[in-house]
């Protein structure tokens, strides 16, 4: 449920409210929370704790609810905690109930200056002394590494750089190695060298795990292991052991054996996971929970190797891991994915790089204006007044997505599903119509307000004249619950076409694509059995396409500066695309953006550095 401006829900009661209006909420709490994109239940989470605090007056409790909405919002940012002023500490020391000290067992904790929830600081606290036990343990002989390193280098097709090889060699002297690059770097690459690694020291092929948070960055792992693996010129017995009994690669939800039903973890402390080695990509994703219960369900001397990129946006729930890590990272430099002999790609590492360094300036005179959508050459980095966002979203739609030759063709054909899967003809008409889609996102700062990703894919399913509500050949979607029964996960996109089945007329359809099918790749689902589920995907909140590489993006910038426009997710955005970038809106909230960092307050730092 999301607050709606004009009408807002209050805890003092609908009936009440109508007959003798009250204010239940300090002034400017909502429009706060609404700029955090927060709702009505964290506002009635604040209202409550206010209830529950006696001895203190009504101006004192709406200072309490206004604190504790503050923490939420804190929260909501990635925060694990919130510093306190005096004042605040003084406040919160009237209401013992609800606050203690470290090692009680009460809703909110003080230490050291910092507001925590209790379950917070338990678990970052747990996931500190599991960091420091396992960087404690001996890593293997040095020179086998270097061996190792060597023999996999000179057989790599293509060949890792020295600043790669330096990275593996680095992380198989560990138990625990962190590896931090940007987009293109070649992570995914350094991930199958660690595997590979691993095998020649002696680690069975079937004692390695793969994993990723999320459904999609799994498969992308898995793809690339595959894709990997498939081009070694010359495989060795170990390389080819890698091939036959690497175990896929999964979500960490999956890996730890989560179950919906229950809510509860398979593995843990006390029924450890039986992998030797867990090689986690995407790790700047991790949050601090799922962190800590990865490292508490790793037996004592299994191997941890964590890939990722510290500067990206971190995780959506709360804490900053792999930023926190950074003291262990080994850190790659040189970018492989745009094309830097291309003035379009050397263009959006440059702008990406300013951003990363809070150069507004600098990234205002590499980046293109553009007085109309019209103008857009759609290479490069340009920039678009907001007021033609309605106008650049037509073309974009025109342009972009309907310009693929045979378009109509492909959306309107009829698309015949049998016992075996889709027939070889209609296979190819789908990569087609995936790998094209896959080439291009508008990407959004919010899901909600007018350049969030709800309303924009509202306005370019307008576009395609379908009934409201009802989707339509040709649209994008995407899963927003992981649905093991049919094997699709948080973040899965696919497209909407008439598919028809043996006896049965056509009927529009969800078509994904499974990575690991052997097989017709490709699962039909009728919209209405994933409920909500699922969701048009022409745009995507820019934390959905993290870990994400497109060809062409184009970023809505927010009509206003609003705390979530940072830095952090300015470069994760830029960082998506390969050659063309346009952005959408003011240049004064540009330059907001790229000047405002990320700030999330974490202790997991402090307690690594801690002697």
């Amino acid at each position: 449920m999301r607050m709606d401006a004009a009408s807002p829900l209050s805890p003092l009661g609908a009936a009440r409210q109508r007959l003798a209006p009250a204010a239940a909420y300090p002034p400017g709490l909502l429009s706060q929370l609404r700029d955090a994109d927060l709702g009505e239940e964290e506002a009635f989470l604040a209202w409550q704790m206010g209830q529950l605090a006696s001895g203190i007056g009504e101006a004192e409790r709406r200072d309490l609810v206004a604190l504790v909405a503050r923490s939420l919002i804190s929260g909501s940012q990635g925060s694990t905690r919130m510093q306190l002023a005096a004042a605040e500490r003084s406040l919160l020391d009237k209401v013992p109930a609800l606050v203690g000290v470290p090692g009680e067992r009460k809703p909110l904790i003080i230490e050291g200056g910092f507001l925590y929830y209790q379950r917070i600081l338990a678990c970052e606290t747990r996931l500190a002394a599991a960091i420091r036990e396992r960087t404690a343990l001996p890593g293997p002989d040095p020179r086998a590494v270097r061996a190792v390193v060597a023999e996999i280098a000179a057989s790599s097709s293509p060949r890792l750089s020295d600043e790669q090889q330096a990275a593996v060699a680095a992380a198989l002297g560990r138990r625990l190695a962190v590896i931090s690059g940007g987009p293109g770097t070649g992570k995914t690459t350094i991930a199958l060298a660690l595997a590979r690694g691993l095998v020649r020291m002696g680690l069975p092929a079937r004692d390695l795990a793969l994993a990723a948070p999320t459904g999609k960055a799994a498969n992308r792992l898995q793809e690339s292991f595959q894709a990997g693996l498939g081009a070694l010129p010359a495989p060795s017995p170990e390389d080819r052991a890698l091939q036959s009994a690497c175990p896929a690669a999964q979500t960490l939800h999956r890996l730890l054996g989560y179950s919906p039903a229950t809510g509860r973890f398979l593995h843990h402390q006390n029924h450890r996971l039986a992998a030797q080695a867990v090689i986690v990509d995407e790790g700047s994703m991790i949050d601090l929970s799922l962190m800590e219960r990865l490292l508490r369900a790793l037996r004592d001397d299994a191997v941890l190797l964590l890939l990722g990129d510290a500067d990206q946006l971190p995780s959506v729930d709360a804490g900053a891991v792999f930023r926190d890590l950074g003291t262990l990272a080994v850190r790659l430099d040189r970018s492989f994915r745009t094309d830097q002999a291309q003035s379009a790609g050397r263009r959006i590492s440059e702008c990406a790089a300013a951003v990363r360094a809070g150069n507004a300036g600098q990234l205002a005179a590499l980046l293109t204006p553009r007085p109309t959508s019209a103008a857009l050459a759609f290479d490069g980095v340009e920039l678009v007044p907001g007021t033609e966002r309605e106008a650049v979203l037509q073309r974009w739609y025109q342009d972009r997505i309907a310009a693929l030759p045979e378009w109509n063709q492909l959306i309107e054909h009829e698309y015949l599903l049998g016992p075996e899967g889709f027939a070889l003809l209609d296979d190819a008409r789908l990569n087609r119509l995936h790998a094209h889609l896959a080439r291009q996102r508008v990407l959004c700062v919010t899901r909600e307000w007018p350049t969030g990703a709800n309303p924009v894919n509202a306005f370019l399913h307008s576009l395609c004249a379908g009934p409201d509500g009802e989707l339509v050949p040709g649209e994008p979607v995407l899963v927003l619950r992981n649905d093991y029964e049919r094997g699709l996960w948080n973040g899965d996109q696919g497209l909407v076409l008439s598919v028809a089945q043996p006896g049965q007329a056509a009927r529009p359809m969800a078509v994904f694509r499974l990575p690991t099918a052997t097989a017709s790749p490709w699962l039909a689902v009728p919209p209405e059995a994933m409920g909500d589920s699922l969701a048009l995907a022409y745009a995507l909140t820019v934390h959905k396409a993290q870990g994400s590489e497109h060809d062409q993006i184009l970023l809505l910038l927010p009509e206003q500066p609003l705390p979530l426009f940072t830095r952090e997710l300015l470069y994760t955005a830029l960082s998506r695309a390969r050659h063309a970038v346009v952005m959408c809106g003011s240049a004064e909230v540009l330059a907001s953006g790229t000047v405002t960092s990320l700030t999330r307050s974490s202790g997991l730092a402090d307690r690594l550095a801690a002697p």
